[in-house]
């Protein structure tokens, strides 16, 4: 079964990555670099809206949509297969995109994954380039201006990972779609990625396996001593948490994450911990941001993510405060 569903994967590779290219967009690029408006990433394997998210992309008038489209991942290495990396995960579309909102097409990119990405034997960049766009054409996603790349660089394969982004943004240029990358706290101390636009990664500051953290999600010292008060080499959005989860420990030992309340398999003695950032914590989040990063207070607010269960612990008025930095 592994193998006929690697198969049936490069198929998909083959023939979406593959085909016609696309036509050149009609439009121009932002040349200003900031352009704020109401923003939210929608990370989960299947595309469909509930009555509650489609109210809240109406209520917050919602400009963009950051739509993860598929992650890259290694391959199983096979003699039917010589592809170092493949897609996994791919969304499925059970709906259409809704009306007035611009998508960003997102593609996660494993650590694992770009260790191989650079290979000789197939140009990776190409081939991912045209599957984002064919996939926008394919499922409708609109007048695409941007793509981003989500993937946590380390020292060791930031020039791997530099490579990737100029050839992805070489391919980009001639339908004048910008590409945009995220940025986690640390690498705001090392060379800009070769983009058009960051966005800072304000979550997942702390060590979720460590018993001794009290919120991984969100830790506002961790925040303070990353961020130096000294402009940025490329102009930057800011993705917020408004998520929650549990995190289950058995003797002091990480055991899972959880995103409802668990009941299986707990036993007597284990912990669970619930993480969640609060309206209050956000809103001191967004102050430091604006004192310590120039030019914050115009940039765009990007919750993570589209999600009714999580949102609803937040009101309408506290949604409005966070997305206009008030």
């Amino acid at each position: 079964m592994r193998l006929q569903h690697l198969l049936i994967t490069l198929l998909t590779l083959a023939v979406i990555g593959c085909s016609s290219t696309p036509k050149a967009r009609n439009h121009s690029v932002e040349e200003d670099g900031q352009r704020h408006g109401n923003s939210v990433y929608y990370w989960k394997t299947a595309f469909e809206l509930n009555d509650s998210e489609k109210a809240f992309l109406k209520t917050h008038q919602v400009k963009r949509l950051y739509l993860r489209l598929f992650d890259v991942v290694p391959a199983d290495i096979t003699p039917t297969n010589d592809y170092e990396v493949v897609p996994n995960a791919t969304v499925a579309f059970r709906e259409a995109m809704p009306e007035g909102v611009e998508i960003v097409p997102v593609v996660y990119i494993t650590i694992d994954a770009l260790r191989l990405i650079n290979s000789p034997k197939h140009n990776y960049a190409e081939i991912i380039t045209q599957r984002i766009l064919n996939m926008a054409d394919f499922h409708d996603l609109g007048n695409i201006r941007e793509v981003q790349l989500d993937c946590d660089w380390t020292q060791q394969t930031q020039e791997s990972y530099f490579d990737f982004c100029r050839e992805v943004k070489e391919r980009l240029e001639p339908y004048g779609i910008q590409l945009s990358c995220t940025i986690r706290l640390w690498q705001l101390a090392c060379a800009c990625p070769p983009v058009d636009r960051g966005v800072l990664m304000l979550y997942n500051t702390g060590s979720i396996t460590n018993p001794e953290t009290h919120n991984s999600i969100l830790d506002l010292n961790d925040v303070n001593a990353y961020l130096k008060n000294k402009p940025y080499g490329l102009p930057l959005d800011y993705a917020y948490p408004t998520y929650s989860w549990y995190v289950w420990f058995r003797d002091n030992t990480y055991m899972g994450l959880f995103h409802n309340q668990p009941s299986m398999g707990l036993e007597a003695g284990d912990r669970v911990r619930f993480e969640h950032v609060s309206f209050d914590e956000l809103r001191k989040l967004d102050s430091i941001v604006k004192l310590k990063m120039p030019g914050a207070e115009n940039a765009s607010i990007i919750l993570y993510h589209l999600d009714s269960a999580d949102l609803s612990n937040y009101t309408d008025d506290e949604i409005r405060q966070i997305f206009s930095h008030d």
